[in-house]
């Protein structure tokens, strides 16, 4: 049987299928035809769909060709339905417009970053574009440093926050500014932590080597022992005496135990840096202190000299300094002696000039000598002095005593006036 319907039934056939389409429906085509300034469609429900290339959200100098083929699958959102030529206006720029829309909403209220691509400048901001969306980007907005012109951010890719979203107004803002500055805080921040680190480090490290170098000073501390010879660097001299390392201790060398020699000052024997053998003299656990000596106590003068002379000896020496009360002279290098003025002459002396004098080479009997204690008195006197005569001829011992000189002196007189 034929359905044979006139062209009202037919009509009324094509509205009432129409009218189950509705504007604002999303709709799938495959593309029947392409043409420079649209797309066809086939659709499923039995119409032909067309979408403008303005619909099309193409890039800027793109043709349809260029994008789609023959069979494509499009879909888009219903603008619009003809009646009349029983076709369907489509738009994909419009579908995706609301799915960038979204993402432009989530965006700004989650504060997520999207990327734009900035295209046209202008002395107020810029404009930029995110997929099917056109914003602006307000001069204040673009950078953290003051920006004087705007055309220099045109063709660049850019980070940023969305600002406002505003449909109605067609509105949309976004800055790149505050990316920026949070990327410039954060990379602040992470240079401010990595100095941070850098100087914990170092100082870990250093603390490291200070109780590494404490712990060999200590040990090197209980590794001395009094009399022992060392190496050593001078560091510092001072009008008292010089300053020596002993590898990371350091001791003092008093003036007095630089030389065996009398010198007039440290630096006269020693420079800093110099590099000496010292004896230990003495250790102080408490104070930490170590008394160190340059002269080698198997030389010292004192010992050697006691092996040569005695009590009453008689040297030769120099004077070197004359007080009121005597001279001081020099026996040998590292041993001086008293002179006293009482032991110049048997004769009443005034002043110790009258006899010597500073430079004299002189010949005196040692009176006192200690080595122990590094004194010597001399005396001129005793050379002079007439010995005394033996009056041991004229004692006896008696049944309880032996009588006293003055006795014995009186005897010998009265002899002599007898003969």
């Amino acid at each position: 049987m034929e359905n044979n319907f006139t062209m009202q039934e037919l009509l009324d056939m094509q509205e009432k299928e129409l009218s189950k389409i509705n504007v604002g429906e999303e709709i799938t085509g495959k593309i029947e035809q392409i043409s420079k300034d649209e797309l066809i469609l086939k659709l499923e429900v039995g119409f032909d769909g067309v979408i403008p290339a303005s619909e099309l959200n193409l890039e800027k100098g793109q043709v349809i060709s260029d994008v789609y083929k023959i069979d494509d699958e499009v879909t888009g959102i219903i603008t619009n339905i003809s009646y009349k030529d029983a076709t369907i206006k489509i738009s994909k720029l419009k579908l995706e417009q609301q799915a960038d829309l979204k993402e432009l909403i989530d965006a700004m209220e989650n504060r997520t970053i999207i990327n734009v691509h900035s295209f046209k400048a202008l002395d107020r901001g810029l404009y930029v574009k995110y997929k099917s969306y056109t914003m602006f980007m307000p001069i204040s907005q673009i950078d953290t440093k003051f920006v004087k012109d705007t055309s220099v951010y045109v063709g660049q890719d850019l980070d940023c926050y969305v600002k406002e979203v505003n449909p109605r107004k067609n509105r949309i803002i976004v800055s790149h500014r505050e990316v920026a500055q949070e990327i410039l805080d954060k990379e602040r921040k992470e240079k401010r932590e990595q100095i941070k680190a850098e100087r914990e480090a170092e100082r870990a490290r250093i603390k490291a080597e200070r109780e590494q170098a404490k712990a060999e000073r200590e040990a090197l501390f209980e590794s001395l022992v009094v009399g022992e010879k060392r190496s050593g660097r001078v560091t510092n001299i001072m009008p008292y005496g010089a300053f020596i390392d002993l590898g990371g201790i350091e001791g003092l060398a008093h003036i007095n135990n630089i030389s065996w020699d009398r010198i007039e000052s440290v630096e006269s024997v020693l420079s800093v840096d110099d590099q000496v053998d010292v004896f230990i003299q003495s250790i102080d656990p408490e104070t930490k202190r170590i008394a160190l000596a340059l002269k080698d106590p198997n030389k010292d003068p004192w010992k050697l000299i006691a092996d040569e002379v005695q009590l009453y000896s008689v040297v030769e020496a120099e004077v070197l300094r004359i007080i009121d009360k005597g001279a001081f002279v020099e026996v040998k290098p590292g041993i001086e002696a008293y002179l006293p003025i009482g032991e110049l002459s048997e004769a009443r002396i005034n002043k110790v000039e009258d006899v010597v004098n500073i430079g004299d080479r002189i010949k005196a009997a040692i009176i006192k000598f200690n080595p122990e204690t590094k004194r010597m008195m001399l005396s001129i006197r005793e050379l002079t002095r007439e010995p005394e005569e033996d009056l041991s001829q004229y004692m006896s011992v008696g049944d309880d005593t032996i009588g006293n000189i003055g006795d014995v002196l009186k005897e010998k007189s009265e002899s002599s006036i007898e003969e």
